[in-house]
């Protein structure tokens, strides 16, 4: 039996392997990189901040009368959005620590393999309170663009006011400006915050898809049944795949998938057992740790749980743990 070997992985070419050549690349690639979360939307800075109102003198016309109440609404109108601010920028702090927090806890959760349960369950809770964070920040855009609507309404009653005093003219021109200003900078600031809102929404929708399917990974890992021990059998077989852990951080991935696809292609229903073996007399605790490690590698892949099964070995003439696949 030949045995190919690099970078501290070997594959054998015998009966129960499908592979025609050597799968290796020239130096070991770098692992793969967790799970990429996506770019947290940056928030707003934009608040309400009302114009002055020119007071006006009454000049005992109709005209005079309609003026000011136009212009006790605008008062009110700004009064009232103007209470709004303080909501706002605490919608946008919470909106950005949760999703700060979501981002540290999927971190944590995506640094080993499979997902860590645990760091999962708080980056779902985090993410659910950003997404509470967003829906009231949709309720606060309506509240804006419905002061907005009001600012445009005040404007329009505005224009209908005629043929007043040379006094109410000068008034009134000045009322509308201001009015126009406020309208203007309501309409900017729902601009803004339906924005922040569409984005925020796009970054739950792709971290949702995200966190179900480590959340479906880390599953398929709990479910994945607990090692046994190999056949003396099995150990004479001649592996598909050798990865010798001889040194730390051994890069093995890349050609294990090239290796994978080769099986698939030839049996696409092919089932994998993935063997610890330790080197000595006893099995360890590590060499079990790779084989789980392989094992969730190769379910990473695209390889059911349900084709893999993994088994403990020792081997006392061995300097080095190992894990051996085998393809069936």
């Amino acid at each position: 039996m030949r045995m190919l070997t690099a970078a501290g992985l070997s594959a054998s070419l015998g009966a129960c392997s499908t592979m025609t050549g050597a799968l290796f690349p020239d130096r070991p690639t770098p692992p793969p990189p967790p799970a990429a979360t996506a770019a947290l939307p940056q928030a707003g800075t934009s608040i309400f901040a009302p114009v002055a109102v020119t007071p006006g003198a009454a000049t005992g016309t109709p005209q005079s009368a309609k003026i000011a109440d136009l212009r006790a609404r605008l008062v009110a109108l700004q009064g009232e959005l103007s209470a709004r601010n303080s909501n706002l920028s605490e919608l946008r702090q919470r909106a950005a620590g949760e999703g700060a927090l979501y981002r540290i806890s999927k971190s944590e959760a995506t640094t080993v393999t499979p997902p860590n349960p645990q760091a999962l369950q708080k980056a779902q809770a985090a993410l659910e309170r950003f997404s509470t964070a967003t829906a009231s920040l949709d309720s606060e855009m309506r509240i804006f663009a419905k002061g907005a609507a009001e600012a445009n309404k005040l404007m329009t009653e505005s224009l209908a006011v005629r043929n007043g005093s040379e006094g109410d003219e000068v008034q009134l021109n000045t009322l509308r400006g201001e009015i126009s200003l406020t309208a203007n900078q309501l309409d900017g600031i729902v601009n803004e915050i339906s924005n922040e809102w569409a984005l925020q929404s796009a970054f739950l929708a792709k971290e949702r898809a995200s966190l179900a399917s480590l959340g479906a990974t880390a599953a398929a890992a709990a479910s994945l049944a607990p090692p046994a021990l190999a056949s003396p059998a099995m150990l004479a077989a001649p592996a598909f795949v050798t990865i010798k852990f001889d040194r730390p951080n051994v890069a093995y991935r890349d050609a294990l998938a090239q290796a994978v696809s080769a099986a698939k292609r030839r049996k696409p229903d092919a089932t994998f057992d993935v063997i610890g073996v330790a080197a000595g007399p006893t099995v360890t605790p590590e060499a079990t740790a790779r084989a789980q490690e392989v094992a969730n590698t190769l379910a990473s892949l695209g390889v059911d749980m349900g084709k893999i099964r993994m088994f403990n070995a020792a081997a006392a003439g061995q300097r080095f743990a190992e894990v051996r696949i085998h393809a069936r």
